[in-house]
């Protein structure tokens, strides 16, 4: 696992809406300069699933309905997967980029400054709070008439279609059945988005969720992303905080309460 930090100056402070096709580029550019191009066909001419995600931090945004204005002539770029092997290539991929001028929309063109990795937090719990970076999209695909259609947290059946999309994802990803069996999100302060992307208006959500699963399964979502479009910028979530679960069943509360009644009351006779 790896995650990897990019931070970009930009000529002026202008970015259209649809800016994840500028740095969907910058991925297909970094990869294309590095081992004849081998790496920008796996990544993306092959039809297994990119495991990664990756979320923009934009300085003190101003969003109209054609662009975006920044308070900074700057941003970063968080990249993050669960794959070392991917890690190390896009980190060679990214650092022959540093300092060359990368054309923009709006007569604008971004310079990567820096790259550097970021430390990582291991969950130990089988629950956690999380805070999406980037937005949540889960997808409901019919390949009958070869469809999408997105649901957010405004949707009734979230948790449930949620809960499904995720574990059949991490099903392909090589989990076992079992071990995630149990797995379960559900939204704690969380919206509705409507993100323009490719011509094309994704519902979403954005805000806090819980998880419930196995630790291994909770990492992993952490590292590579959470829900459908991943590698397109969607689903890269932060840890908040772990829930360590305290289970006592109300047998063992009454045997516990006794005990301790009953060594008070000898501790008062003496």
């Amino acid at each position: 696992n790896m995650k990897i930090l990019l931070r970009f100056y930009l000529q002026n402070n202008k970015l259209p809406i649809d800016y994840r096709r500028i740095m969907l580029s910058f991925f297909k550019r970094s990869l294309s300069d590095i081992a004849e191009g081998k790496y920008y066909e796996k990544y993306y001419f092959t039809p297994e699933r990119r495991n990664f995600t990756f979320a923009v931090n934009l300085p003190m945004p101003k969003f109209s309905k054609t662009e975006i204005q920044l308070g900074k002539n700057q941003l970063n770029i968080t990249f993050s997967t669960a794959d070392y092997n991917t890690g190390c290539i896009f980190m060679s991929a990214f650092i022959k980029q540093k300092d060359k001028p990368i054309p923009a929309p709006l007569g604008n063109e971004m310079k990567l400054a820096s790259v550097n990795l970021v430390p990582e937090k291991n969950v130990t719990s089988s629950s956690a709070v999380v805070k999406m970076l980037s937005p949540l999209c889960i997808r409901l695909h019919k390949a009958e008439n070869n469809s999408d259609r997105y649901i957010s947290v405004a949707n009734p059946n979230f948790t449930e279609i949620a809960k499904q999309v995720i574990k059949e994802q991490l099903v392909e990803s090589g989990f076992d059945e079992k071990l995630i069996s149990n797995f379960e999100i559900k939204p704690l302060n969380a919206k509705k988005t409507v993100v323009y992307h490719y011509k094309n208006y994704i519902e979403c959500s954005l805000g806090s969720f819980s998880i419930n699963a196995d630790k291994s399964v909770i990492n992993y979502l952490l590292k590579s992303g959470i829900g459908s479009r991943k590698s397109a910028g969607f689903g890269f979530a932060e840890l908040l905080s772990e829930i360590i679960q305290i289970i006592m069943t109300f047998q063992d509360l009454t045997v516990t309460v006794g005990r301790l009644m009953s060594e008070a009351t000898e501790d008062l006779q003496e």
